[in-house]
């Protein structure tokens, strides 16, 4: 039975991580610019293997990152998956078929990498355009989560290709909309990323903030060029 620390351990490997296993050199590493997701990663590895101190460090961009070459949780990775690639992951069976308290948290990292809460202005700046998104160069995967979200009652739109055309990039992006689905994804998924969590609420706000309510809609223009702190 996987836990729940493991499973947000997957989908962050599986997200920004990486696992490289060559004949000289070894590591799984997570990279993200957020503190939050960092320390939990921290927290969750000493949980699943007792207190292992990761290695920290930053890649060429400046993204931080922490990592580890211990043989035992490499190994732990490799059992779920065989391949970290962005083209090849997909979701484990052991997330499949574990709880629903297990996949949320699997989901919840997995958005917190890779997933994206809009909300922006369109229609000569008068009406709020919403979608929470996840994109992936692995459709099987993003299939398989669009089928596991239905388990949380949430509805999800065609799975689509950014850019059918070209050679080089392949990402395709799962995208969730209407007041009810994004409702659904604050309350039993959500984000723990401040910025992605702080643009979910008031993407639920501006439902209550449109044109039409001309002080409600100015707050929410101004709440939302406030960067986060």
């Amino acid at each position: 039975m996987i836990s729940k620390n493991f499973a947000r351990c997957l989908a962050k490997i599986s997200g920004d991580g990486n696992l490289y296993w060559g004949k000289s050199t070894r590591y799984v590493r997570y990279s993200n610019t957020c503190d939050e997701l960092r320390d939990e990663f921290q927290k969750d590895i000493n949980e699943e293997f007792g207190s292992t101190p990761l290695t920290k460090g930053s890649n060429n961009s400046g993204v931080k990152f922490l990592q580890t070459n211990r043989r035992i949780i490499m190994e732990r990775f490799l059992f779920y998956l065989r391949n970290y690639t962005s083209s090849a992951i997909y979701v484990p069976e052991s997330i499949k078929q574990a709880d629903k308290s297990v996949q949320k948290e699997y989901l919840r990292a997995f958005y917190d990498d890779e997933g994206c809460a809009a909300l922006r202005l369109y229609a000569k700046g008068k009406e709020w355009k919403r979608n929470v998104t996840l994109a992936s160069n692995s459709l099987r995967l993003l299939e398989e989560i669009k089928t596991m979200l239905l388990d949380f009652d949430i509805e999800s739109n065609k799975i689509i290709r950014n850019k059918p055309n070209s050679n080089k990039d392949k990402c395709y992006t799962l995208a969730i909309t209407g007041k009810d689905n994004i409702i659904k994804f604050k309350e039993n998924i959500g984000f723990k990323h401040p910025n992605k969590a702080r643009k979910l609420d008031l993407m639920i706000l501006s439902y209550k903030a449109n044109s039409r309510n001309t002080e409600a809609f100015g707050n929410m223009k101004r709440e939302l060029m406030i960067p986060l702190k």
